[in-house]
């Protein structure tokens, strides 16, 4: 674990960002070291937060990426306002990393891409699940299943198969956080704790977005 994070070692924190979570995740300390928490904005201005999986941190363009329903209540507040923050925390390693930025959707081929990779049960899931929807009971949602089961000629002794060819639903799918801002956070004693902030401006384009790894880096005070 490093004992503080200085300016010289890198100017772009999505390196730290990513040294940080290959670190934890050699350890195996925790089950899921690429969880971060996700902040959206609904339509009336209350904020709603949620885990999902970081998979990807692409350090060159200063993006990351996770995978979710489209029709979720998370896309449906990203439809109206898709700036966001995030937050990883290791406690045990004493990092914390916040994030700030524009969400918006990643390319279908890239989509396409990941759900290939996915096992056939989380991909069924996609398909049987109304992420957010209410459901009567457990039993309900079971049926649901079943019912992607049936729809892709899946039986239950294939669910371990990697033969089995199921198309993404149009309605799942990957996001990009371009980020604006980051901050870097490392335990120290006293709770006189490291804090580095990064900041950078994203300019929109015809094809999306545009930034530089042209950081302006500032020290916090704990």
């Amino acid at each position: 674990m490093v004992s503080e994070i200085r300016k010289s070692d890198k100017k772009n924190p999505l390196l730290i960002l990513k040294e940080w979570m290959d670190e934890v995740a050699q350890s195996k300390i925790q089950p899921n070291p690429n969880s971060m928490s996700i902040s959206t904005i609904d339509a009336n201005g209350r904020p709603n937060s949620r885990m999902v999986l970081c998979k990807e941190i692409n350090e060159e363009l200063g993006y990351l990426v996770f995978y979710t329903n489209y029709q979720s209540n998370k896309s449906k507040e990203i439809a109206v306002n898709n700036e966001c923050s995030g937050l990883f925390h290791w406690d045990a390693f004493g990092y914390q990393v916040r994030v700030r930025g524009i969400i918006v959707k990643s390319p279908e081929v890239e989509s396409d891409n990941y759900f290939a990779s996915r096992d056939i049960g989380s991909q069924l899931s996609a398909w049987a699940s109304h992420q957010s929807q209410i459901v009567e009971d457990r039993e309900s949602l079971d049926n649901q299943f079943q019912q992607a089961m049936d729809k892709f000629n899946v039986k239950e002794s294939e669910l371990e198969s990697s033969e089995i060819n199921i198309p993404r639903p149009e309605f799942w799918g990957g996001y990009r956080i371009w980020i604006s801002e980051i901050e870097l956070w490392l335990n120290q004693k006293d709770r006189f704790h490291d804090r580095l902030s990064f900041k950078r401006k994203l300019a929109t384009t015809s094809s999306g977005f545009e930034a530089s790894n042209d950081w302006v880096i500032k020290r916090l005070q704990p």
